[in-house]
């Protein structure tokens, strides 16, 4: 049974229950990460002939011999600027490995990107541009749930399919969806899904959430309440999205927690995770954060192997992952994580998409992923809902230990396998779980 400081939004539970503290509700979504990248235009003539919608608008390029474009919505400003670095570095390299090896449909890929600045006037701008002037075929890129939701009707209404990096809003897709598709984070619903099967798994009885007081957060809330175990106890703090202080949050946890969800809070993610080691009474076993475990074992130090795992649909113990992995390091330097994967997916459904159509139609490259199941680097096969919700989606608790991973000689941390959740139901946003 919950408890804690939830507010009177939440729906009323069966567990032990919260009491609230109040808070700032603010877009955003991904744990917060700081960085520099380039936005760039681009490079590359989209070519082909652009066919209009019945509502004048270009729906991209359905024939040609020049590129085919991919539009990049991409948050190089801000918060999120290495999230979406890394991202764009898997992409192109997939875009570089597929080009290398004869293009799609004898056509090489081109990746247009553009800087959003996190600002859903500029994103709506650039998809706008991407799609009329630069002939897109396909936007990706996207990161919070403000992003998402600005861009998800301009697709619908210019029939172009938009595959976001990471947007984890329920509100992202409605059952009429027919050319947004979940890719790098999951809805709520479906990550507490995962996390209730590692509970039961490891047979915990007390746990704790951190939940960020805006759209995303909130959903976790609910979904807690709705999909938890009834016989687990439950403690819940709601604190404001742009929170950097977590002490009194984590002072009010019982004592025996053995979990302690910081997924809940994207933002704060990491400064929880260094906030409770400072705290000698609060000490759960383990600490599940949603983010990229590269990038933990990176922001987190030595300390991350003290119980940090990290929520993934990458599959970094996969053959495939480290034979790229392999590759990725031997051409950069660098270790190939999680945000790296994402990217490189995307680019293989992308191709995917157009080989399977036929043709780089839009509307015929949405009707192929709709209906493709592709084994990727995620740890299940992509598939898809006929409004674009990852089904049957395997999720992976991934923690660390000292040694050196296998495709990254220069690493001082190695990833362990915690969990690996069953196929998790597609969220369906017609269900009253969120309600």
């Amino acid at each position: 049974m919950p408890s804690g400081n939830t507010s009177e939004r939440s729906a009323t539970d069966r567990r032990n229950f919260i009491k609230l503290t109040g808070a700032t509700v603010v877009a955003g979504s991904l744990a917060g990460c700081m960085n520099n990248g380039n936005g760039g235009d681009g490079s590359g003539d989209s070519g082909g002939d652009s066919g209009g919608d019945s509502n004048g608008a270009t729906a991209g390029d359905s024939g040609g011999e020049g590129d085919i474009v991919i539009g990049g919505l991409q948050p190089y400003t801000g918060p999120y600027a290495q999230t979406t670095q890394q991202f764009v570095d898997g992409l192109n390299f997939r875009i570089d490995e597929i080009n290398a090896d004869g293009g799609v449909l004898g056509r090489n890929l081109a990746f247009e990107d553009r800087d959003t600045q996190l600002d859903p006037a500029e994103a709506t701008s650039i998809a706008t541009e991407l799609i009329e002037r630069e002939d897109a075929v396909v936007l990706t890129g996207s990161i919070s749930s403000d992003i998402g939701l600005t861009v998800a009707p301009i697709a619908e209404d210019n029939q172009v399919p938009h595959i976001p990096q990471f947007v984890g809003s329920s509100e992202f897709l409605s059952r009429e969806s027919r050319y947004n598709f979940r890719m790098g984070l999951a809805p709520a619903p479906t990550n507490a899904r995962a996390v209730s099967q590692f509970i039961e798994d490891q047979g915990l009885q007390s746990v704790g959430a951190v939940i960020a007081d805006y759209s995303y957060g909130r959903a976790w809330e609910q979904s807690i309440n709705a999909i938890f175990p009834d016989d687990v106890d439950v403690h819940m703090e709601v604190a404001p999205f742009g929170e950097d202080s977590f002490t009194t949050y984590l002072r009010s946890m019982p004592e025996d927690m053995e979990l302690l969800i910081t997924a809940s809070h994207p933002p704060g993610v990491f400064t929880i995770y260094n906030q409770l080691q400072g705290l000698d009474n609060v000490n759960p076993d383990y600490v599940i954060g949603r983010s990229d475990a590269k990038l933990s074992a990176d922001v987190l130090g030595d300390s991350v192997t003290q119980g940090f795992i990290a929520q993934t649909q990458p599959d970094p113990f996969s053959d495939r992952f480290a034979e790229i992995g392999q590759r990725f390091y031997d051409e950069t330097g660098e270790w190939f994580g999680v945000l790296n994967a994402v990217g490189y997916v995307v680019g293989d459904l992308i191709s995917a998409g157009i080989e399977d159509a036929g043709e780089a139609n839009p509307v015929s490259i949405a009707d192929s992923i709709r209906n493709i199941e592709l084994d990727t680097l995620f740890a299940s096969p992509i598939e898809y809902t006929e409004w674009g919700e990852l089904d049957n989606l395997v999720q992976l608790m991934v923690g660390f230990e000292e040694g050196t991973p296998d495709y990254y000689p220069d690493g001082n941390l190695r990833l362990t396998e915690e969990f690996r959740s069953e196929p998790l139901p597609a969220y369906d946003p017609s269900s009253d779980i969120l309600s």
